[in-house]
């Protein structure tokens, strides 16, 4: 093999010494040293290794064994004397620079036709920390952050079982990202994991930057709207889709991981759903759907009935907007465009500045610029509670995906209304129904298990208390489910 580790240590030194560009990349570091005998030498990238491991558990027993006479082959001796977990020899270059490269130490000595790899990484890492973006009142304050192996030791502290299977895998041909596919063996389907694999190994790219990217690569229509996947730096969250059967996976350098596939309404649970009980999940649940359909239908519904259906309002109230849109000199289309302009605004400035001054500059910014806008007669005020509404709905919908694809449908909707009315907004909404029907995740229906109705866990909108629920398997299809009998209340025998 053309690649394969030479037995020679100086052919290996150049060859290493080359392809590290060691003359250009000070941190690829190079320690020199005798063991029983031998010349030998170790590569490691400065800053991903300690320095402490490798000098204690490395070093120091090579060097004890400098002089010692060589009773085994080389190999089998240099594994008994360095006291290391994870170590494995390797047998070629690519092996060993791929290694290097990814924070593991890597020996070659003289007359040793391979080189060992040692797992002595430590490099600087944020700790766990409560999650930045899907905040909870009653579950554990624990969020994942960027090391690939915190986020798997995350999850396996949640599910006790040998079942739960992690398979490690890379993406990118340039520069590999490491990535984890974990789900339950029990519990998932093999058709969709295999469909997941097949794509994960499909994907042609020099490299992967983010979890983000990777959604984009995997999803079935890279044109919807509606984001195909779920994106979570819960591990309570992600726990709960493997126990579903569906598929998570964890990437290096990230600190959400994705759960594929999911369906429309899994965006719109929360962890805080199962740990309430169930009158409040159901509560919560519907105010997220009515915030949603503010968000995506009443700025259009607005414009379109004081525009074409002005004989569909009270009296009193299209008296008020007479009056007040006479002394404005734009439309109502054009000012309700505006005013969701500028609001889309004020909350990507909120968001981009940091800590509490982006909080502030949101709110400050909503309520000076409205109240100027009222005053200076450009907008009559009911439109600013007319828009204020439909942003605070866009705010209680938990997928931060899911709430900029309704903040962008809004305008959408808000254009037919303006155009066609409210016979303009009732068609595009049987459109989107249809659309979102016929989509899928991953090759599952994206709207089940409602359309196609299938037998599914009673916590879909209307979440039923948890002693209720069924103890439910997946079979064939991941959204298809066979039921066990059986309450999860055994003493409940009414």
């Amino acid at each position: 093999m053309a690649d394969a580790i030479s037995s020679s240590l100086q052919e290996s030194l150049d060859v290493l010494e080359a392809r590290l560009f060691r003359q250009v990349n000070t941190d690829m570091t190079r320690r020199t040293f005798r063991v029983y005998r031998r010349e030998a030498a170790v590569f490691f990238v400065d800053g991903l290794v300690s320095t402490d491991f490798l000098q204690h558990y490395i070093l120091t027993p090579c060097q004890e064994h400098a002089a010692h006479e060589l009773t085994s082959p080389l190999e089998d001796a240099l594994l008994q004397t360095i006291h290391v977990g994870d170590a494995k020899p390797v047998q070629t270059y690519a092996e060993a620079i791929d290694a290097i490269v990814n924070g593991k130490a890597v020996l070659v000595a003289d007359g040793m036709p391979s080189a060992l790899c040692f797992d002595i990484r430590f490099f600087v890492r944020r700790g766990i920390a409560p999650p930045l973006t899907e905040s909870v009142v009653n579950g554990p304050h624990q969020g994942f952050n960027e090391a690939l192996r915190d986020n798997i030791t995350l999850l396996r502290r949640i599910l006790h079982t040998p079942e739960l299977i992690g398979e490690m895998t890379t993406i990118g041909s340039a520069s590999p990202t490491n990535l984890c596919v974990m789900y339950l063996k029990n519990a998932v389907d093999e058709d969709m994991l295999q469909r997941v694999k097949n794509r994960l190994q499909g994907i042609r790219a020099d490299q992967v930057l983010s979890i983000g990217a990777l959604e984009q690569m995997l999803e079935d229509k890279p044109y919807a709207l509606l984001p195909q996947c779920c994106l979570t730096e819960r591990p309570d969250r992600a726990a709960s889709f493997l126990l579903e059967g569906q598929i998570v996976i964890v990437m290096d350098g990230a600190p959400q991981v994705l759960a594929v596939p999911v369906s429309f309404l899994h965006l719109f649970h929360t962890p805080d759903d199962t740990s309430m009980r169930w009158q409040y999940g159901t509560f919560l649940r519907l105010i997220r759907l009515v915030g949603a359909l503010c968000t995506l239908l009443l700025p259009g519904v607005f414009a379109a009935a004081a525009t074409f259906h002005p004989e569909a309002l009270p009296v009193t109230l299209l008296t008020a907007i007479l009056e007040s849109q006479a002394q404005v000199p734009l439309s109502i289309p054009a000012e309700t465009f505006l005013m969701l302009i500028m609001f889309n605004l004020i909350n990507e400035a909120g968001t981009r500045v940091p800590g509490v001054v982006g909080n502030s500059l949101g709110t400050v910014s909503g309520l000076i610029l409205g109240q100027a806008a009222v005053e200076a007669k450009l907008i009559h005020p009911l439109l600013i509670i007319v828009v204020a509404v439909a942003s605070l709905g866009s705010y209680a919908i938990p997928d931060y995906s899911l709430g900029m694809a309704f903040r962008i449908g809004q305008l959408v909707f808000l254009a037919a209304g303006c155009v066609f009315g409210l016979y303009g907004i009732a068609l595009l909404m049987a459109v989107a129904v249809v659309r979102l029907c016929s989509m899928t995740s991953l090759g599952a229906p994206f709207a089940a298990p409602v359309a196609p109705l299938r037998t599914h866990n009673p916590d879909v909108l209307i979440r039923w208390p948890i002693w209720r629920q069924r103890l439910l398997t997946w079979v064939g299809n991941p959204f298809k489910m066979d039921r066990i009998r059986g309450r999860m209340r055994g003493w409940d025998r009414k």
